[in-house]
């Protein structure tokens, strides 16, 4: 495979200001994590979710009613035209930004959506005894589909 067909991932200035930037095989921004609030996890997910869609694994969310929500836009005119997903708890946030073809921007959102939570169970399942500070995994709230 080229390097042009798969997604590359950019990590910004170390630190507090640290972004995850994941690139599309065009090479546009597609998803952005905020900025890195000093748990591992960012960087773990980030190099995860690149992999895993390089793969382009068909995947099925294995808690559809839990854990992750996808915010869609139109909820203010201040906020940026993107899909956000968040956990419930806002610890860890990724952005995926809009390309104008709102289904696909959701399609996206769902599978990287279905990713995360897939990613947190083999994470839990590896880590029985990791604290839910170090690995937030948000399963407490339906997600919200608006």
């Amino acid at each position: 495979m080229s390097p042009s067909s798969q997604w590359t991932l950019f990590i910004a200035r170390p630190g507090r200001d640290r972004q995850h930037v994941i690139r599309d095989p065009s090479g546009e921004p597609r998803l952005i994590f905020g900025e890195d609030d000093g748990k591992r996890i960012n960087d773990r997910l980030a190099r995860y979710l690149v992999e895993s869609l390089n793969a382009d694994p068909e995947i099925e969310d294995p808690n559809p009613d839990e854990g992750w929500f996808l915010d869609s836009p139109g909820d203010g005119e201040a906020q940026d035209p993107a899909i956000l997903i968040c956990d419930p708890d806002f610890e860890t946030r990724l952005e995926i930004l809009d390309t104008g073809h709102l289904e696909e921007d959701q399609a996206l959102g769902r599978k990287v959506v279905a990713l995360i939570n897939t990613y947190f169970i083999r994470t839990e399942a590896s880590y029985p005894s990791t604290s839910s500070a170090d690995f937030p995994t948000a399963r407490q709230q339906p997600r919200s589909k608006r």
